[in-house]
């Protein structure tokens, strides 16, 4: 039953995002995609920055805000 209520509401929005582009979701929020939300393009921008620079992925973690394994993977796709 709970599995049936998931689908339902996953076809709702489905539909939304094929006729709008977009849905609001029980927050208020207006999303364009399914799924959890990117990091922010300015915290990303900065990170890099940073590992341009020189500063390691934990440190570029804790300054920005963003998660280690983030980092690390804009570190790899910098290389």
């Amino acid at each position: 039953m709970i599995r049936q209520r998931v689908r339902a509401g996953l076809k709702t929005i489905k539909v939304a995002i094929a006729k709008d582009g977009k849905f609001t979701s029980k927050a208020g929020h207006v999303r364009r995609r399914l799924g959890r939300p990117g990091a922010a393009p300015e915290k990303i921008e900065e990170a890099k920055r940073h590992l341009k620079a020189g500063t390691g992925i934990v440190s570029t973690a804790k300054l920005v805000g963003l998660g280690v394994g983030t980092v690390h993977r804009l570190k790899l796709a910098m290389a």
